[in-house]
């Protein structure tokens, strides 16, 4: 995994600590709440309303957590 230093305070994702101005993090996107098959699941075809079963959003981690998720 690549780190970037940071510009503003940050949290770390996974052990919450604290990430200083000008620290070094890393970036890992997490998906929510995924469904077997990923897809998404229309119910009104008029209104063209639909359900989303899965989302991912784009997490924090600090220098010492990405090393260990860079491993796996």
């Amino acid at each position: 995994m690549r780190l970037q230093k940071t510009r503003k305070q940050r949290n770390c994702h996974n052990c919450k600590a604290p990430i200083s101005k000008g620290d070094l993090y890393g970036k890992k996107t997490i998906t929510l709440r995924s469904q077997k098959n990923g897809m998404t699941e229309a119910f009104d075809r008029d209104k063209q309303a639909f359900v989303i079963h899965q989302m991912k959003i784009q997490v924090c981690l600090c220098s010492d957590c990405s090393t260990i998720f860079s491993i796996k």
